[in-house]
């Protein structure tokens, strides 16, 4: 993932700001696709159930992407991209690229909001619940000032 990470590291270039991409956790989908747990048991099953305090499913699926480029951009506070693509959007482009290369097409996503606590401060912070054929998986993004 370090290397999908470099576009996103591109889009804070100036801002003062280091870019923290992972995936937290990866687990077998093992009831089968698609899963028939709610969307708040899957996102407990990769994440600490306790610190999950909402899901919200993302349709169509790939709109994941479109959401992780877009915080990217505001977050960078970038608004003339010169009529292209910003680069939050090219980053998110390396993001989705890098997980389906590990894991397969992303089939079901959800934005989750994950209550750290006092135990990761971050100036922002996004994590994505993924679902592929096989595998559930928890994307987080964090960034520090």
């Amino acid at each position: 993932m370090r290397d999908a990470a470099a576009p996103c590291e591109a889009a804070t270039t100036g801002t003062d700001r280091a870019v923290c991409l992972s995936l937290v956790t990866v687990v077998p989908l093992m009831e089968g696709f698609p899963p028939r747990s709610s969307w708040a048991v899957l996102a407990r099953s990769v994440a600490h159930p306790d610190v999950v305090t909402s899901v919200r499913p993302l349709k169509p699926p790939l709109r994941w992407i479109d959401e992780l480029g877009q915080a990217i951009d505001r977050m960078a506070r970038r608004t003339d991209f010169g009529g292209g693509p910003g680069p939050g959007r090219v980053g998110a482009l390396a993001v989705a690229g890098a997980v389906e290369q590990h894991l397969g097409s992303v089939r079901m996503a959800a934005d989750v909001i994950i209550d750290e606590g006092d135990g990761c401060p971050a100036a922002w912070r996004k994590n994505f619940v993924l679902i592929t054929r096989l595998h559930i998986a928890l994307l987080a993004m964090t960034v520090d000032d």
